[in-house]
C-alpha cells in the first residue's frame, strides 16, 4: 500500500517532551503497520471472493489510519456486498476531499462511481405530520438518531431491514421494522401519534401492616378497659374489707367478752354483715387482680 505521510519534529530544550514526541511518533508508526497489515488482508479477501470479511478489514484499517485509498477501497467494498447508501456516500466524500488535495484521478474515480448508484439508491421517508410532532419527540433508526431536520425527507439507506424506534416524554414508545427494498425503490413510514403512557398505579396498600396497626390499637383499648375495671374492682374489695372490718370492730360490742358468739340480735346482724361483706371484699380483690394482669397482658 502506498502511502505518503510526512513527520515534522521541532527541538526543544525539555528532554522529556523530546522522550514523549519519541513515543507519539512510535505509537502512530504502530497504528499505520496496523493499518497496513489489516489493509493487505483485506486485498487477499477479495481475491478470495471473501467480500463482507474485507469490508470488515477496510473499514478498521480506514479507523486506525484513515486514508483516501483505503476510502475508495472501502467504497467499493460496500458497493459489492449490496450496502449501495454507505458506498455511495464514501465514494461522495472521497470525490470532495480529493478535490481539495488536486488528486484528480481519484476524485473523477470517485465521482463516476458515485454517479452510477445515485439511480440506484434504497430511499426510506420518516413522514412526521407537525400535529404529531410532539415535544421531545425522538426518531432512531436502526440504533442512530434522525435529526429533525431529515424527518419527511427520503433519505438513502442500505437495503434491507431497519428498526424504526420513536420516543416522546410521557407516552409510549412506538417501534417497527422496516423491510427497504434493493433501489431504486423508496419507503415511506407514517409515525403515528404516540399515545399517553398509562399514569403510575400508586403503590399497594399494604393491608397487613393496616391490620396489624389496627389490631394493635384495638387491643390497647381494651387493654386499657380491662386494666381500668379490674382497678375499680381492687377499690371496691378494699372498701368491702374495710366495711367488714367495721362491722366486726361493732359486733364485739353486742357480744360477751367471756363467750364471744353469744351475742345479741344486733351483734349477731352485724357479725353476718361483717360476713359478708368480706367475703364480697375477697371476690372484688381476686376479680380486680386478675383483670389489671389481664389488661396489662393486652
Amino acid at each position: 500500500m502506498m502511502r505518503s505521510h510526512f513527520v515534522s519534529a521541532f527541538a526543544t530544550c525539555s528532554a522529556l517532551l523530546l522522550g514523549a514526541a519519541s513515543a507519539t511518533a512510535q505509537s502512530a508508526k504502530g497504528q499505520q503497520a496496523a493499518a497496513e497489515a489489516l489493509f493487505e488482508q483485506a486485498t487477499s479477501l477479495v481475491d478470495a471472493g471473501r467480500i463482507a470479511e474485507a469490508c470488515e478489514k477496510f473499514a478498521a484499517s480506514q479507523e486506525l489510519d484513515p486514508g483516501l485509498g483505503t476510502q475508495l477501497h472501502l467504497a467499493d467494498c460496500y458497493d459489492r456486498v449490496g450496502r449501495s447508501a454507505s458506498a455511495w456516500a464514501l465514494f461522495r466524500e472521497v470525490e470532495e476531499r480529493s478535490h481539495r488535495e488536486g488528486q484528480t484521478d481519484r476524485e473523477r474515480i470517485a465521482a463516476e462511481r458515485a454517479g452510477s448508484l445515485e439511480g440506484k439508491l434504497s430511499r426510506l421517508e420518516v413522514r412526521v405530520q407537525p400535529t404529531r410532532q410532539l415535544p421531545g419527540l425522538t426518531v432512531a433508526l436502526a440504533g442512530t438518531a434522525v435529526p429533525k431536520a431529515s424527518w419527511s425527507v427520503a433519505l438513502p439507506v442500505d437495503p434491507g431491514k431497519l428498526r424504526l424506534e420513536v420516543t416522546a416524554p410521557g407516552r409510549r414508545p412506538w417501534s417497527t421494522v422496516v423491510d427497504v427494498a434493493s433501489g431504486p425503490a423508496t419507503r415511506i413510514v407514517d409515525v403515528p401519534l404516540l399515545a399517553p403512557a398509562p399514569a403510575s398505579a400508586p403503590p399497594p396498600a399494604n393491608t397487613s401492616q393496616d391490620a396489624d396497626r389496627n389490631d394493635g390499637s384495638a387491643r390497647r383499648t381494651l387493654g386499657l378497659l380491662t386494666g381500668g375495671v379490674g382497678l375499680a374492682a381492687l377499690a371496691a374489695g378494699g372498701f368491702l374489707g374495710y366495711r367488714a372490718y367495721s362491722f366486726n370492730q361493732r359486733s364485739k360490742g353486742e357480744c360477751r367478752a367471756e363467750s364471744p358468739n353469744a351475742c345479741t340480735p344486733e351483734g349477731a346482724s352485724l357479725r353476718e354483715q361483717a360476713t359478708g361483706a368480706a367475703r364480697l371484699s375477697t371476690i372484688a380483690t381476686i376479680g380486680g387482680a386478675v383483670l389489671v394482669v389481664g389488661g396489662v397482658t393486652l
